[in-house]
């Protein structure tokens, strides 16, 4: 209910900024209204998001599969490269095999941006990376990384571990969770030597039984 109601504001708000697009702003100005459109769109995937998985399986229409993990991985990255080195990071993005493959572009989307500003909420010094492969992609950070007795329950709601800092409830991992568990995909967390985290999501609906050597994460 919450998700559908907010559909009309959102749109308001995007409209708005549409119109103020059109009109001669300061620099200042349209570099804010560029703010508020790009979390505006943020905001309508999160509620289209919410709004699919809330439904029960048998209502569900097909879902469409519009784009590749390419198109998603370079719009992601452009959108958290600069807020990224604004914290005084490094970023790397990396693009090994080409995936030829469709996906649904909302839960994508919502799936690397959530992994990106988890990274970039728990590093405050070193790097964060994003690297797609064939079907697959991951995010490794240098931050504080994620005790191995905690590991097991990161994808749990309002779980936010020993390190909890800002205002976060501790629900991005668990959105990130429901939609690989709802499309069928895999996703794990490794830690990093000497220190920092990699989450790897593998999005072929298949059972996932890597082998030890099989794209292990490294720095």
């Amino acid at each position: 209910d919450v998700s559908h109601e907010l559909r009309t504001p959102l749109t308001i708000v995007a409209t708005s900024c549409e119109l103020l697009e059109a009109s001669q702003l300061s620099p200042q100005g349209s570099e804010q209204i560029e703010r508020i459109s790009r979390a505006t769109a943020e905001m309508r995937d999160l509620v289209e998001t919410f709004l699919i998985l809330a439904r029960p399986r048998a209502n569900q229409e097909p879902l469409s599969a519009g784009a590749s993990l390419s198109q998603i991985g370079h719009e992601q990255s452009r959108r958290w490269e600069t807020l990224i080195r604004n914290k005084g990071l490094s970023y790397e993005f990396r693009e090994a095999t080409p995936d030829t493959e469709l996906y649904n572009a909302t839960f994508l989307r919502t799936v690397i941006s959530n992994l990106l500003r988890n990274a970039m909420h728990y590093t405050d010094s070193g790097f964060i990376r994003l690297t797609l492969a064939a079907s697959t992609l991951r995010v490794e950070d240098s931050g504080a990384g994620i005790p191995l007795n905690q590991q097991s329950n990161i994808f749990e709601a309002f779980s936010r571990g020993e390190r909890t800092r800002g205002e976060g409830l501790g629900l991005g991992l668990s959105l990130v969770k429901r939609i690989c568990t709802h499309q069928g995909w895999h996703i794990r967390v490794d830690s990093l030597s000497p220190a920092g985290t990699c989450f790897t999501v593998d999005l072929q609906p298949a059972p996932y039984n890597p082998a030890p050597e099989e794209q292990a994460c490294t720095n």
